[in-house]
């Protein structure tokens, strides 16, 4: 048997070579298994813990300024990170277990949100429970009737809006609704925003 001082320089590169293509291989599998990805793209691909990704707005907003989400109202496309569809003759539908909103607001200060929001009229719960919260702070729990429209106004806390000058609103909709068998939780279903306004408190 050869030891490995005797085997020649061309088998030693071949092992040399086959060493580095199992340590690349390794390397991905390790990438493959432990990928480097933003707090977004694991929560949607890989936990499955949200069905709505964020994508990147402008957020150009003028505080005071009643948006309007219906047909033929204001174009918020880029107020809409993710979650939403439409919009409709009667709202922006909600698609999926989560929706957000994005701001720009300038400096921390106390604002009031104010908003109109319709359940939507699949069979299902009596109420829609909708968890709204800004920049990861819970801000409140509205309960919305099917068919009904109805206005909501909470208060948000400067502390809430922090430094980074823009506003992130999440809708949470623990009681969303599939519109038919074998659909998708990206596609569920809850409520309609009508109008909405940020306002200075």
């Amino acid at each position: 048997m050869l030891r490995l001082s005797d085997r020649s320089p061309t088998t030693l590169g071949a092992y040399a070579l086959a060493a580095l293509i199992a340590l690349f291989e390794l390397t991905i599998l390790w990438q493959a298994l432990h990928p480097t990805v933003s707090d977004d793209y694991r929560a949607y691909y890989i936990d499955k813990t949200t069905t709505c990704l964020p994508q990147p707005v402008a957020a150009d907003y003028t505080l005071g300024t009643q948006l309007d989400f219906r047909s033929g109202g204001d174009d918020t496309r880029e107020l809409r990170p993710c979650g939403w569809d439409g919009p409709a003759g009667d709202g922006m539908h909600s698609i999926g277990q989560t929706s957000r909103l994005r701001f720009e607001v300038g400096p921390p200060q106390n604002l009031t949100l104010s908003m109109e929001l319709t359940g939507v009229t699949l069979p299902g719960p009596a109420e829609q429970r909708v968890l709204v919260s800004a920049n990861g702070v819970d801000l409140q729990e509205l309960l919305v009737t099917p068919g009904k429209t109805e206005r909501f106004t909470i208060a948000i806390p400067k502390e809430a809006v922090g430094d980074s000058g823009f506003l992130d609103l999440k809708f949470d909709y623990p009681d969303a609704i599939s519109p038919g068998n074998r659909i998708s939780n990206t596609y569920w279903r809850s409520v309609k925003l009508g109008r909405l306004k940020l306002s200075p408190a």
